[in-house]
């Protein structure tokens, strides 16, 4: 059952060495782990997470393409809603917002969305993908 797994933890810089830099403290997802978290999503039928996004990201829809390795896909995804994935990922409130509507964090850690919509953010701009907002169009 996915709400089994764990949350897949984000690595970060070490202590010692983000004290003597102005870099980026967390490392963001690589791809397995980015698919490995993405695998703890419910896919609820009526996805309270999505609610939580203040631009109403189809939440459950970007991470299941993430599940499948369809990251230029996923892209695609949050940009009919978003056209500041790297940012939102990176500064958005996820544990009041989306995360906090997240089922898996009854009883448990939520899926970690923000880290997600990075990872995909970040992976799109690695490749060269620039998806263009198309609010409400689907795939």
């Amino acid at each position: 059952m996915a709400n089994k797994i764990p949350r897949t933890p984000v690595r970060e810089q070490e202590p010692k060495v983000r004290a003597t830099n102005f870099e980026e403290v967390c490392y963001g997802y690589n791809e397995e782990e980015a698919v490995t978290e993405a695998g703890r999503c419910l896919n609820c039928k009526k996805p309270k997470c999505v609610g939580g996004c203040p631009v109403s990201i189809d939440i459950p829809r970007f991470i299941n393409k993430v599940k499948e390795k369809d990251f230029a896909a996923a892209a695609g995804v949050i940009a009919e809603a978003s056209s500041l994935p790297a940012v939102c990922g990176r500064v958005c409130p996820q544990e009041s917002q989306c995360e906090g509507e997240c089922i898996l964090g009854i009883k448990g850690e939520p899926v970690a969305i923000g880290k997600l919509e990075r990872f995909v953010a970040d992976w799109a701009m690695a490749q060269g993908i620039t998806p263009s907002l198309r609010k409400n169009v689907r795939a």
